[in-house]
Order: C-alpha cells, then structure tokens, then sequence
C-alpha cells in the first residue's frame, strides 16, 4: 500500500511541476484543465502498472544462459551457530515499514474524516436558511435570507437575497458556467488525490490551479453572453470582500482577482502551445521505467514435497530451553516463539499456492545474472498467531562465483575484466533481498499447540543457481 503511494505522489509530482513551469499562463482554460485531470488520474492509474520492458535493468541476457531459482520445502529451522536469532527482543523489533505505513493511512483517515465534516458543512450551507428555491432545466437555485457569498456545487447554485435582486443575472451566468462544465466531477477527483496524497504539497497546490482554471472557465461564460469586461471586473471587486470557504465549492469570488483579470484581458494563447502538453508522454515513461521491475527467464524448479511435511535437519536444529523460545513438550506462553509445534504453520491454500506465488513474483535480480553470482539462500521469519510473517532475517546465504559464465554470457569480449568485489557484494545483497521480498507476500495458517495459536520460527530455502 505504502509503495503505490510513494509511487502516486512521484508520477504526480513529475507530471505537475512542468505544467506550473508551461502550461499555467495559457489561456487555453478548457485545455489545461484537462491536462490537470489527466495528471491526477495518471497519479492513481499508473502505480498499478509494471511494464517489464520498460525497466532500465531489462537487459537480455547474451547466449544461452539462464538463471534457474529453485525453492526447497520450507521448514522450521533454528541455525546452531545463531542463538540468538529467536528472542523476545529481536520479536519485539520495530518493523519501521509497517509503522511508516500504520502513520501515513493514519494521516489518509483523518484527511478523509476532515473531507467528510467539509461535505457534510456543505450541504447544510445548501439547505439551511433558504428563503425560496426555484429549479429550472435541473439546476436548483437556493435563495438565502442571510448574506452568503454565491457558491454552486453539482446542479445547485446557492445566492443571497441581496445578490439576486442586484446582480442574479451575471451571478447566475458564472454559476451555470461551472455546472454546465461539470467542475463539481473535477473537485472529487481532486479530493480523491488529496487524501490518498495528503502529504505531498504539490497535491494541494494543484487544487489552486484547477480551482483558477474552473473561474478561468467560468468568467469566459460570462463575458461570452455579452456582458462587458468593464461591468463584470466591477462586480468581481465588489464581491471580493466575502469568500466562500467550502472546499468543495465552486465560488463566484474564489481565486485571485489580478490573476483572473490578467487572463480576462490576455489575447487567445496560440494554439500549437498546446504541444506542450506532449510533455506528459515522456515524463510518464520515465517514471514508469524507473519503477519497472526488470523481468529475465526464471523457472521455478519445485524440489518441493506437496505433503508440507517438516524437513528435519538435526545439524541445523537448536532447542534452547529459554521462555521465549518452546519445544512442543512445553505449553505455549503468550508471545513464545515455537522451533517445533504440534501443528505446524501452512501457507494459506496449501504447498500449491505457495509454489505459484513464489513462481509468479520471484525474478531473478539482474544484477546477479550479470556478474555470474549464484547459491542457496535460507530466509528465516516468524509466523505469528495471525498468520502474518514478521522478523525476516538471512539465517543462511551460501554463495557461489561463477565469472566465467557471467562474462561470455554479457559480452562479446573474451578479454573483458570480471566483476568487481564490489559488483558481487551488491549481486549477493540483491539475491537476499528478493528472497525475502518474495517470502513477505506470504499469508499462513498459523501454527498450533495444544489447540491454541502460537507463534512459531519458520524458514524457507532458495537456490539460485545459473545454467
């Protein structure tokens, strides 16, 4: 959740920044506010796809060489050279993804709630205090006793007795312009942005752009019905002394006077300006590109046992007689983590799903291909009561330098120099890390003794290996 996030706010961001730099100060209004709306539903589109060939790390692999990752049968197990792997204290460690997570949907819900209080505002602001109402071509128009700023939301204009008997032709003109466009449709989506993006402050000034070009839009209704410049800027000015401050408004006097007088009097932009928009195409690929995940051949090679059935390895097996660590002769305490249990945890929907989750998200990281580095990795993680995995570790990583093959596999050249120390470092961080980001999208039926729910040590093998 978190990383389609973070990924909404960057396309967001890249997107909206050129337009504020080429876009804004044209005055093709109708235009740019499509532009605006194309930005925003780009935002929120665009995170859910994974375009592999786009990714800056999908080269394919020269010749015949293949990366093969086989995936062992899971099991419980405790490495005798770690005794400290399973402990109250490494359980209890603050799993700083999970709170940046729990603090960002925090944020989400209170900006949510803050949204809900605004609309709700709204809609009393509509019906409370109305001294007639009068609908015609499904428009209502609400008339207030009280003095209250002209404000239109989906097909309701609201105006004050005042405002009517003055000046409800120009008003009413301004107010049909943002209906007739449907500007209200355009603030949902903006909403829609704002929460899932609370923390980004490009997605709240975006909302004075969008909010511009609707005034934009809606003050060329007016003029374009015949009524002067001179006339309707007078007008402007003198309702500028009250604002409407419901956010998900269309006011009569929202947005800067100087700004929409500057664009009242601006000759037509030309319109080849608008290639400029064209930008987003590219700007869209790059950002897609750099969250692409490289794709290369991989064949998952179950040397799996469908029975789920532990595999027992006494040389790496260790029952410590401590509290937060059980055998299954002991009775479960409340955060005890379990070696061995009566009945021990399966992925939910059996070995089978387990393979084929593994099969489809499993790659094998590029860079490993690329400098030859091969071995077996064991992840260790605990399975908690609530069958969500937590505390993942690399309890075992043995790994194997294959150059020769990395070298006739990538280059031409039978002289290129072989990977540096570095290289394979970073190959072998790589390879750890897939194994347990693949190992984190696994759900389990947890482990039980005695019939009750416990906590339990659990590990699951990976070889990557080249051919």
């Amino acid at each position: 959740m978190l990383l389609y996030i973070l990924k909404s706010i960057v396309f967001l961001s890249a997107m909206y920044l050129p337009y504020m730099l080429m876009l804004r100060n044209e005055s093709f209004f109708r235009f740019n506010r499509m532009v605006l709306l194309c930005i925003m539903a780009l935002s929120l589109v665009l995170p859910f796809f994974d375009i592999h060939a786009l990714s800056w790390e999908s080269n394919p692999m020269n010749g015949h060489l293949q990366g093969i990752i086989e995936i062992g049968t899971p099991s419980i197990t405790y490495l005798q050279d770690s005794p400290n792997d399973v402990s109250t204290e490494g359980t209890t460690a603050a799993n700083w993804w999970s709170i940046a997570t729990i603090i960002y949907l925090t944020g989400m819900f209170i900006t949510l709630i803050v949204k809900l209080i605004q609309f709700i505002t709204l809609h009393r602001k509509i019906h409370h205090g109305v001294l007639w109402s009068d609908t015609k071509d499904g428009v209502t128009t609400y008339c207030h006793l009280h003095p209250t700023a002209p404000f239109s939301w989906m097909r309701s204009i609201v105006i004050s007795e005042e405002d009517y008997t003055t000046n409800a032709s120009t008003i009413l003109r301004h107010e049909m312009g943002h209906i007739k466009n449907l500007h209200s449709f355009d603030i949902l989506l903006l909403n829609l942005c704002q929460i899932i993006q609370w923390a980004n402050p490009l997605a709240w000034i975006m909302a004075n752009s969008l909010r511009d070009v609707h005034e934009y839009e809606a003050d060329d209704t007016v003029l374009r019905s015949g009524i002067s410049i001179q006339q309707y800027q007078n007008l402007l000015i003198k309702k500028a002394v009250g604002s409407s401050s419901y956010a998900f408004a269309n006011s009569f006097d929202h947005s800067s006077l100087k700004k929409r007088f500057t664009m009242m009097l601006n000759k037509k932009s030309n319109p080849w300006m608008r290639s400029k928009a064209l930008y987003i195409l590219p700007v869209a690929a790059v950002a897609l590109s750099a969250f692409a995940t490289p794709e290369f051949t991989n064949h998952a090679n179950a040397g799996f046992e469908v029975s789920g059935k532990v595999t027992e390895n006494s040389e790496n097996t260790k029952v410590l007689a401590k509290d937060s660590v059980q055998t299954e002769e002991k009775c479960p305490s409340n955060n005890a983590v379990f070696l061995i249990c009566e009945q021990i945890p399966e992925h939910v929907g059996g070995t089978t799903k387990m393979m084929e989750l593994i099969m489809k998200n499993m790659k094998y990281p590029a860079i490993a291909q690329e400098n030859g580095i091969q071995g077996k990795i064991i992840v260790g993680f605990i399975v908690e009561k609530d069958g969500s995995c937590t505390n993942f570790e690399i309890i075992s990583n043995k790994e194997e330098n294959s150059r020769g093959a990395t070298v006739t596999a990538t280059t031409q050249s039978e002289t290129q120099n072989a990977p540096t120390e570095a290289d394979i470092i970073k190959a072998k961080k790589a390879l750890e890390e897939e194994a347990i980001r693949v190992c984190k999208l696994m759900t389990f039926n947890p482990g039980k003794q005695r019939g009750q729910t416990v906590r339990t040590q659990f590990s699951v093998p990976f070889t990557f290996r080249l051919q």
